[in-house]
C-alpha cells in the first residue's frame, strides 16, 4: 500500500510541477526538439543573434539526441533565436522538410551559411563563434 501512496504521491508532485509552470514558459518555446534545460550564457545569446542575422541554419531532427544538445549548448533564452530548421517532420512542417531536402541535409546536426559552407555535427559555441566569423 504505500508503494501504491508513493507513486501516487509522485505523480501528484509531478503534476503540480508541470502546473506551477508559468504559462508563459509554455508559449515561448515553439521548437520541435526539446526546450533546453539551462539559462543561457551572454556569449550563447551573442552567437545565436549572429547567426540568425547572417543567415546561418542549423538542420536538425526532432529524434536526434545530437540536436537537443547542440540546442541545450545554447540555452532556453538563445535557443528561441538559433535559426533552427526541421527536417524530420514533413507533415507538420511541410517547407522546412522541403528546405532540408534543398540543402542537401544527410547528416544530422547539420549548420549551413548562406554561402554554401557547411558543418555537420556537434559543434561547441567557440567553433561556431570561429567558423561563422563573430568577432
Amino acid at each position: 500500500m504505500k508503494r501504491i501512496g508513493g507513486i501516487v504521491f509522485t505523480g501528484c508532485a509531478l503534476g503540480a510541477a508541470i502546473w506551477a509552470l508559468p504559462a508563459s514558459a509554455e508559449q515561448t518555446w515553439k521548437g520541435t526538439i526539446g526546450e533546453p534545460l539551462r539559462t543561457s550564457s551572454n556569449q550563447a545569446i551573442e552567437l545565436a543573434n549572429h547567426l540568425s542575422s547572417i543567415g546561418a541554419r542549423f538542420y536538425g531532427s526532432w529524434s536526434c539526441p545530437a540536436c537537443f544538445h547542440q540546442m541545450n549548448l545554447f540555452g532556453q533564452q538563445a535557443g528561441r533565436t538559433v535559426p533552427y530548421v526541421e527536417c524530420r517532420q514533413p507533415k507538420k512542417h511541410p517547407q522546412q522538410a522541403a528546405d532540408c531536402e534543398s540543402a542537401a541535409i544527410r547528416a544530422y546536426p547539420t549548420w549551413v551559411m548562406p554561402d554554401g559552407r557547411r558543418r555537420e555535427g556537434l559543434q561547441s559555441l567557440d567553433a561556431l563563434s570561429s567558423w561563422s566569423g563573430l568577432p
